[in-house]
């Protein structure tokens, strides 16, 4: 064979070579199987199948080396014709949390922090003012949520101008369970987290996060502060921006103005939110040294009595058909969702102008990642039913009363806390917990709910009471008018008296029944105008209750009105007694 027969037939299988491998690579499987060329049309189905329940909704996948697919569907404002695009803003939601924990590990970077010191170093003396136990919370239960916190009301208020340090000054949550032993998600522990940032950096956090992350990954889109004070671009295209609930219907133009901004105010394009989960994936730009990207994805919680990460330095992990880690958000109008397989190289973003958004939050993203991971059997063979409390909830303070909805678990194939999510139970009888992607449940004892319940029975009875006796005083007082007979037997001071009890037990029922059927949107539960008035009420129940024994008109009054009197005293009575045990006069803590 001659050379240039040769040279030829190796430039033919050559090249031959390189068409291979360019396939090859085309034909890359995403984690779920799924060929990287095929992910469009499947994630376009997807869309297809749920869009009569879409308003609008982004959606990005990328390696490494960059995007796989980009796609925007949908509207802004479904009335006006306002479609989603790259020029739209979406609130990231809790997915602003990730920007504290980054700032964090800069910081430790640096030196200037102690992930496992004790916060109190790091905090005004005296600071913290309701711990519970001697043992110190880290900065990494704070990252981990398991500092003990109960929830706090804090982030759902609006911020009104107050610094970090005021608004985490006031109300502070009470410090319920050993830290490092319960996960408990924590608004209120993120924004101490932001707190200790400013404290260490002599900057606002927002300054903080726009010099340190938003300006380095070029994210000039993106937004921090209430009311998008920071960025002109989002602050003015919020203003056309509607949002909707699952089903597409218009929630009309919400903002979500978080106390504790760090902990979920954020705003920006999905171009903006792509760069900053780019720059996770890629570990780039963010710090300085490798060995800093390698501890912020290690592992500092895991499921109990496994060695399956739950937390790696605030960055939850998910389960599908291979491990993801990231974070979800939501607002009142908003969700969203980061997710990065670290293991593969592989990323998603989504956004919606959705609250609660489930299908393109949790499902759609089993076309890139494989199917859930689900319970295995042996948990739910093995599973306690009974009432189990999440470990988010308010322990004291007016909104304890929340915890009287509690939910009974079955033994089923559709146990609430063990068929939605992965989830792994641990300890056994009053001790046992149901471990699954941001947080615990823990099972409560039922004598403790009874109580609870207990308490809500003698509050309805009293209603009942206090009604029929206002409609029955009513009745006869207006039928003595109207027909002009003489005049009631009771006197007219007790006649008073009963009135008033009655109407003041009417109006505590009709604001505790406000609070309950009050939409999750609408903070104007929080006010302290309402629980003033519970603590008026109260006071004032209290001296219904003892007006009677004090007072002299009993005497000479049949058997049936002194039966009746305590009846009205005793329900009284009852209200007061729910107004103290679920601290509904506490008008100060929240």
């Amino acid at each position: 064979m001659n050379k240039t027969i040769f040279i030829w037939l190796l430039t033919v299988f050559s090249l031959g070579l390189l068409r291979v491998e360019s396939v090859q690579a085309a034909e890359v499987q995403l984690p779920s199987g799924t060929p990287a060329s095929q992910i469009s049309q499947k994630i376009e189905d997807f869309v297809k199948e749920h869009e009569k329940t879409t308003a609008g909704m982004e959606t990005a996948v990328f390696d490494t080396k960059g995007s796989i697919y980009r796609g925007n569907f949908g509207y802004m404002d479904k009335e006006k014709g306002v479609k989603a695009d790259d020029d739209s803003v979406f609130e990231w939601g809790s997915v602003t949390k990730l920007t504290v924990w980054v700032s964090v590990m800069q910081l430790w970077e640096e030196g200037k922090i102690d992930l496992e010191e004790d916060i109190r170093t790091y905090l005004p003396e005296g600071f913290l003012k309701n711990l519970r136990y001697d043992k110190p919370i880290t900065v990494l239960d704070l990252m981990n949520h398991q500092a003990g916190f109960e929830e706090s009301s804090h982030a759902f208020m609006e911020n009104k101008g107050q610094t970090l340090e005021e608004i985490l000054a006031v109300g502070q949550p009470a410090q319920i369970f050993e830290p490092g032993t319960m996960t408990g998600y924590s608004n209120w522990s993120t924004g101490l987290a932001a707190y200790i940032v400013e404290r260490l950096s002599s900057q606002s956090f927002a300054d903080y996060v726009h010099e340190h992350i938003f300006q380095p990954l070029d994210m000039d889109k993106t937004s921090l502060l209430p009311d998008f004070a920071d960025n002109a671009y989002v602050q003015e295209k919020r203003k056309e921006e509607l949002t909707y609930d699952t089903e597409g219907k218009s929630l009309g133009l919400n903002y979500m103005k978080m106390g504790l901004y760090p902990a979920g105010d954020a705003a920006g394009t999905m171009e903006d939110f792509l760069k900053f989960a780019q720059a996770l994936l890629k570990k780039e730009k963010l710090f300085q040294r490798s060995e800093t990207w390698t501890t912020l994805y290690t592992a500092t919680s895991t499921y109990p009595e496994t060695d399956l990460p739950l937390n790696l330095h605030g960055f939850w992990t998910q389960e599908y058909g291979t491990t993801v880690v990231g974070h979800g958000g939501n607002s009142f109008g908003f969700s969203s969702y980061l997710l990065l397989d670290l293991k593969n190289g592989i990323g998603m973003t989504i956004m919606t102008n959705q609250k609660n958004e489930q299908v393109y939050n949790y499902e759609m993203p089993e076309l890139v990642f494989g199917p859930k991971k689900k319970t295995d059997k042996a948990t739910f063979e093995n599973f306690q039913p009974g009432y189990y409390q999440s470990a988010r909830y308010f322990a004291s303070g007016p909104l304890s009363i929340s915890r009287a909805i509690t939910p009974y678990v079955g033994k089923s194939a559709d146990n609430l806390l063990l068929a939605q999510n992965y989830a792994v139970v641990s300890g056994q009888g009053d001790q046992v917990k149901v471990t699954a992607a941001y947080g615990d449940f823990f099972r409560i004892k039922d004598s403790d709910l009874l109580k609870d319940w207990g308490m809500l029975a003698l509050a309805a009875m009293a209603a009942v009471v206090s009604l029929l006796t206002f409609l029955l005083r009513g009745g006869l007082d207006l039928f003595r008018l109207v027909f002009k007979k003489g005049p009631s037997k009771t006197p007219k001071n007790l006649r008073v008296w009963t009135y008033v009890s009655s109407a003041a037990v009417l109006a505590v029922v009709l604001n505790l029944a406000l609070l309950f059927t009050a939409q999750p949107t609408d903070t104007s539960i929080l006010a302290s105008w309402r629980f003033m008035v519970f603590a008026g009420l109260g006071l004032l129940l209290a001296g219904c209750t003892l007006y009677p024994l004090v007072s002299k008109t009993r005497k000479g009054l049949s058997k049936g009105r002194i039966f009746l009197t305590a009846l009205t005293s005793l329900s009284a009575l009852a209200v007061v007694a729910n107004i103290l045990y679920w601290s509904l006069y506490q008008w100060w803590v929240l």
